[in-house]
């Protein structure tokens, strides 16, 4: 509680003086809201048709573990349908994030952490929320959403960029948008819905919308729990 008083003030005199926190300060306080104990969160990716039929649908377990340093987490892809499955592990290390990724356990030493999920228009990077670990990031301005008061940071995302909304008070994500060069809209990030589970608040809706294609995939997060991620000795 002491440290968001104390960062909150930092903002606010900030501000006054008209002059924005750093970009890694927003990432470093939205990072540090994150659950410290490990948690694993199920759920389902899901791409709607326009009419919001259910089109492709996969299975998504996630290990998080946000507080260990290095801050690390596991992702598992499944179709039901098909039996084929991915597997991706991040570290996120001083130097860059560290990815291992595999395919029907087949493992890959080509990966992009931009690649598209099964064609759904969701990246490992958006599954991730890699970009709260970007070293690239800068603070663009001040901005409402959802009636709250938001810093707006940019990611570099390949020609794109990735537009942040963070909350100043709370350092929570808001939403995110990812433009092209000319500052058309490819692709929104939309919180939909956030819930208690247990003791922890996390987003339980997310949909990832898709503007020029018609496309809208759905994250929903069923089950959240706290685990046992230590290594097994």
């Amino acid at each position: 509680m002491i440290r968001r008083i104390l960062f909150t003030l930092f903002f606010a005199a900030t501000l006054r003086a008209e002059d924005l926190p750093s970009a890694l300060k927003i990432l470093d306080f939205a990072r540090s809201q994150l659950p410290k104990e490990p948690i694993r969160m199920n759920g389902s990716l899901k791409e709607r048709t326009e009419n919001g039929f259910v089109k492709k649908e996969l299975t998504v377990e996630m290990d998080l573990n946000w507080g260990a340093d290095p801050a690390n987490a596991t992702y598992r892809i499944r179709n039901e349908k098909t039996g084929a499955f991915q597997t991706l592990e991040i570290q996120w290390i001083p130097g860059g994030p560290e990815f291992q990724y595999s395919e029907n356990n087949n493992d890959s030493t080509n990966f992009n952490p931009n690649t598209e999920i099964d064609g759904l228009g969701v990246t490992w990077d958006d599954l991730s929320f890699s970009f709260l670990w970007s070293f690239d990031a800068k603070t663009l301005r001040t901005d409402k959403k959802l009636g709250r008061d938001c810093f707006v940071v940019a990611v570099p995302r390949g020609k794109n960029q990735l537009l942040l909304w963070i909350e100043q008070d709370t350092g929570r994500l808001f939403g995110a948008r990812e433009e092209d060069a000319a500052g058309n809209l490819v692709k929104e990030l939309k919180v939909v819905s956030v819930k208690e589970f247990g003791k922890l608040w996390m987003v339980k809706d997310l949909d990832i919308i898709r503007p020029a294609e018609n496309g809208r995939t759905s994250l929903r997060i069923d089950t959240v729990e706290t685990v046992d991620l230590a290594p097994a000795k």
